[in-house]
């Protein structure tokens, strides 16, 4: 049927007025969002190799996402195609020539093992670098090209393998049959050989500038909780031996990286085991001496570092929502920043190593990572690629940094979102998007996916909120700290006053008021649907806690939660953890929640999930509980994902849009 063109004049201008943009993403837009996930300069600067996640289409089984390998010229623009889905690489490193780019993979016709792989930057086919027995997990090139360290976990023993297949295939907590070694291959004369012979399970690695030794972290035992909490780093022969442990750190930990010159050694840790969030800088002599930390009392944190000479560092920081890089001299430890504050958001840097120019994988509020070049000295990032035209001409909510008082007047920033025709004056349903973590920040770029709704909201006439409470990184170690022994107090005072704020402003209808999160975020929305639930009309817990106490007895990650959180185990003092409870304010709770988690989460065991949605619904409160098969703490999966981002809008179209009377 034919529309009059009256019709359309009259929808066109409706539209405006109520400042609903004429396109309008969708949840099936969101989660198929093309965005660079890892980016690689060539050594002589002249291309940028990067891996572009593209999403599964229906077509398809159930499963992740794809990374495609694309390389595009630092002059002339002009993305090619390397290698598209359903061929998927990680891992992307170039040859010290320039001439060839290494990546991991599964090709079973090829190998059924995940290997190395290498192409041309002339294009062709990618040849097998590798033949290990096992999954290779992570690769370094040496830096003269001449070796290639790999990990693998070793293989099982024989009489475990018998006895699985008889059916005995328990598992016993706190016991394993394996462990994660660093192997190296000679590429000349492709023999291999087992380099860490210490019983370590290895969980990142590198070479040291002379390609002589390695550098490892590693744990005593390989399970998650060990990797974030007890591990150190280590110094090794390539021929092989011993481990020699680097310094005795304590708490959070990453991998440390030596000086071109060999003198130094430098990492991103904690400060202390109860530190939440390795962000600070260490530097000390290989040789000995005590670690001296470069960002003391620094009112941020490092996210990314790395030697750029003999004698300077370059690190990457989060300061309140902003991203920044500095420059550190050693020994000295004087700072200099080069780049931030304004323009795209960024978290790690590859530069090319014969001149100043790199890459970042970058956003803005208006897209996702795309690839950026820039040099050292200069302020501005130019952008190489646009993986989502479609996006270009869409209207966005305005977003900036937004700052409020506590409730003992610490100043608190955050990320406001304000609806697409946004009018003053005008009071607006409001949607408190709380990050994960907590040790986590919410920056000034791109927020949007299916489990954070921001730009969808904000083009549907939401107002979005997206605080970083105390106990949020880029803020220094006594903000990220700020929480601890505190879970939900002043944390949630620090949100609940973001929103006063903005209602004492005349910005937001108290009446239309919603919270929504993952993770510790999911934990912030349970509270707020129980705790203070006539504060909320509508709450998303996804991945949330609902029990401290039977959280903290079926996590994976038992000693992370007790000595960073915490700061005591939950054994020590019950009481005081299940008065932390949402569960504990089951009888307070009539705000509408939507409750969703993944059936293979064990971070946040999907138990807490049925513990909310059951005493929701035996005081009459309406809820909803999805349960995803197959998922982890987080979805995977592209149906998945699309199907809570639905909910999700539903959930606040229903709750938000009328006021409650």
């Amino acid at each position: 049927m034919r529309i009059p063109f009256w019709v359309g004049i009259c929808v066109g201008f409706l539209g405006i007025s109520l400042g609903i943009p004429a396109q309008l993403l969708t949840p099936e837009q969101v989660v198929d969002m093309r965005w660079v996930t890892q980016v690689a300069m060539q050594p002589q600067g002249e291309f940028v190799a990067y891996t572009l996640r593209v999403q599964r289409d229906s077509t398809e089984k159930p499963g992740g996402a794809y990374n495609e390998l694309w390389v595009v010229s630092v002059e002339k623009g002009e993305p090619q195609a390397y290698i598209r889905k359903p061929g998927s690489v990680r891992s992307i490193a170039w040859s010290p020539e320039g001439k060839a780019i290494y990546f991991l993979s599964r090709r079973k016709e090829i190998n059924p093992k995940r290997q190395v792989y290498a192409i041309p930057l002339s294009g062709g086919e990618a040849r097998l670098v590798t033949r290990a027995p096992r999954n290779i997990l992570h690769f370094r090139l040496s830096p003269n090209g001449q070796w290639l360290a790999y990990t693998m976990r070793d293989a099982v023993p024989a009489e475990v393998k018998k006895k699985r297949q008889r059916g005995y295939d328990q598992k016993v907590e706190d016991t394993w049959d394996v462990l994660t070694r660093i192997h190296v291959l000679d590429l000349t004369s492709g023999e291999s050989w087992l380099v860490t012979r210490s019983d370590h399970n290895v969980w990142d690695f590198d070479w040291t500038p002379d390609g002589a030794a390695l550098l490892y972290r590693a744990s005593e035992r390989p399970f998650t909780d060990d990797q974030y909490m007890f591990s150190d780093n280590y110094l090794v022969p390539r021929e092989g031996g011993e481990g020699k442990r680097i310094y005795d750190t304590e708490g959070k930990l990453e991998l440390a990286r030596l000086s071109p010159d060999g003198k130094y050694v430098a990492w991103r840790g904690a400060v202390d085991l109860q530190d939440p969030y390795p962000g600070s800088i260490f530097v000390k002599p290989l040789d000995g001496g005590t670690p001296r930390n470069l960002l003391e009392d620094f009112p941020g944190t490092a996210i990314w570092f790395d030697w750029f000479n003999s004698r300077t560092l370059l690190v990457i920081t989060i300061e309140k929502t902003r991203t920044y890089l500095y420059q550190i001299a050693i020994p000295s430890g004087n700072r200099k920043r080069l780049l931030g504050g304004e323009g795209p958001v960024f978290r790690s840097l590859s530069w090319a190593k014969k001149g100043k120019r790199f890459a970042v994988a970058a956003n803005t509020y208006r897209h996702p990572n795309e690839v950026y070049v820039g040099r050292l000295g200069h302020k501005r990032l130019r952008r190489l690629t646009l993986s989502n035209p479609e996006m270009e001409k869409m209207a966005f909510g305005v977003q900036e940094t937004f700052s409020w008082k506590g409730p003992d007047g610490l100043t608190i920033y955050g990320i406001l979102v304000k609806p697409v025709g946004f009018q003053k004056g005008q009071r607006y349903p409001l949607q408190v998007q709380v990050h994960g973590g907590p040790e986590s920040a919410q920056l000034d770029g791109w927020n949007t996916y299916y489990s954070s709704w921001v730009q969808l909201l904000a083009q549907r006439g939401f107002m979005v909120l997206m605080p970083n409470y105390r106990g949020s990184i880029g803020r220094g170690v006594a903000y990220a700290k700020g929480d601890q022994l505190d879970l939900m107090g002043k944390e949630f005072q620090d949100i609940l006053a973001g929103i006063d704020s903005l209602i004492a402003w005349g910005m937001v209808d108290s009446l239309r008021v919603g919270i929504g999160g993952g993770s510790y975020g999911g934990y912030a929305s349970a509270w707020a649907a129980t705790r203070y639930s006539d504060r909320f009309q509508a709450a998303i817990v996804f991945a949330g806690i609902s029990n401290q106490i039977s959280k903290g007895g079926t996590t994976d990650i038992p000693a992370e939660n007790a000595l960073v959180h915490w700061t005591r185990w939950l054994y020590e003092d019950l009481g005081f953890v299940w008065d932390r409870s949402p569960l504990k304010y089951i009888a307070n709770a009539k705000t509408p929640t939507l409750i969703a988690h993944g059936e293979k989460d064990l971070r946040v065991p999907v138990g807490q999930a049925y513990e909310l949605y059951r005493g929701l619904k035996y005081f009459g409160v309406e809820t909803e509980l999805i349960v995803y098969p197959r998922e982890p703490h987080g979805l995977r999966e592209r149906a998945h994902q699309i199907d809570f981002c639905r909910r999700a809008l539903d959930w606040y179209e229903r709750f938000l849009k009328n006021p409650v009377q």
